[in-house]
Order: structure tokens, then sequence, then C-alpha cells
């Protein structure tokens, strides 16, 4: 039993010992190994503002704003599948990849590095994504009511009920 906590003694002092040596060992392997590992890039200020508008779903809407073109050609105020077919071929043909690029050149030209970095912080925010929701589904659900407003605009210009003043008229 002596023999045994002699043992343990010279274990735990040799331990004790050995301890600076090995941690020191340590981090100098540790600072080897960080200082070749491979770092994200930081981000240009063209990806952020990209991120900033993907973040914000700017895409979608704009999109979505093409019910307007519909409801004003089709005009019965409600969706069909030939409506919901129109909305997206306008999509399809005219929608958000061909204007994109200049959207995030906008974005990327009338902010800094850091008031985009801002942005995409904010609209990562858990109450401003549901401030969007709620603003893209608000226009979703007025639809109907958009659509008839719309048409009867384009119905009352095209039989004379809205006159173009007379400055417009060449």
């Amino acid at each position: 039993m002596k023999n045994f906590k002699s043992s343990l003694i010279l274990i735990a002092c040799i331990s004790w010992m050995a301890f600076p040596a090995i941690a020191t060992y340590a981090d100098n392997n540790q600072d080897k190994r960080s200082s070749t590992q491979i770092t994200t890039p930081i981000k240009s200020k063209r990806q952020l503002a990209r991120e900033v508008l993907v973040e914000l779903g700017i895409g979608k809407q704009y999109d979505l704003y093409f019910w307007n073109s519909v409801d004003i050609a089709y005009g019965t105020g409600t969706r069909t599948k030939f409506s919901e077919w129109l909305q997206n071929t306008l999509a399809r043909v005219a929608g958000w990849k061909y204007v994109e690029s200049q959207y995030v050149s906008r974005l990327e030209a009338n902010f800094s590095e850091a008031e985009l970095q801002e942005l995409l912080e904010l609209s990562k925010r858990p109450l401003l994504k549901k401030l969007l929701r709620f603003q893209i589904q608000a226009y979703e659900e007025t639809g109907e009511k958009r659509a008839k407003l719309l048409y009867r605009a384009w119905d009352d210009y095209n039989s004379g009920k809205i006159e173009i003043p007379s400055n417009l008229i060449k």
C-alpha cells in the first residue's frame, strides 16, 4: 500500500511538473493549426447587398406585384387557374431575375458596407421577419379587392369616365 501511495505521489508530481510543458506545446500547435486554417472571406458590398434583398424577400414581392398587371388585364377580381398562370408567366418572363442586379447595384451604391451589414442583421431579426411576412400576406389577402378596383379604374379610363388632363394629351 505504501508503494502504491508513493507511486501516486510520483505520478502526481510528474504530471504537475509536466502540465505547463504540455499546455505550452498544445497552445503552440493550436496557433500553428489556426494560422493554417482557411478563414471565410469578408463579404463584399455586392454580396451584402444581395443578401439583404434576399432576407427582405424583395424578389418575392417584386414577382407578386405582377398581380396588378393581371388584375388590370383580366379583371375578374377572383383568382383562377388562368390568372395564376398569367401571373406566374409574367414573373417568369419579366420577373425578379431580370432586375435583381440593378437592385443590388442600387443598394450597393447608396449604402456603406457598415450600413449593409446593419441592414442584414436587422433583416434577420424575428420581429422584422414577422412584419415582412405580414406585409406579403396582407398584399395577397387584398388581391380580390385590388383586382376589382384596378379593373374598374381601367374600364373607367377606357370608357372615358376618367379624363386625361389636357396638358398630357398631344
